[in-house]
């Protein structure tokens, strides 16, 4: 089977982690689909920079994730 060139590549959370630490940014990510949810932990700080969110972004898409959201704290359980 030949894929179309427009497919999108498979996503992987642990080669996206890898590139966002090439680029200084270290951080957990967690895969849900093609859902990119990254945890900076201590390098949250850094994605106040338009530029490194953007490229986050771009990273993201060329490892197979068509969104990316950021947690910035832990979940904390059942807020209402």
């Amino acid at each position: 089977m030949i894929a179309a060139e427009n497919t999108p590549p498979a996503s992987s959370a642990a080669a996206l982690a890898a590139a966002l630490a090439a680029e200084g940014l270290r951080c957990d990510v967690e895969e849900r689909g093609r859902l990119a949810v990254l945890r900076p932990g201590a390098a949250a700080i850094a994605l106040a920079d338009p530029v490194l969110r953007r490229r986050a972004a771009e990273l993201a898409a060329a490892h197979g994730f068509s969104h990316v959201a950021l947690e910035l704290a832990p979940s904390t359980g059942d807020v209402r």
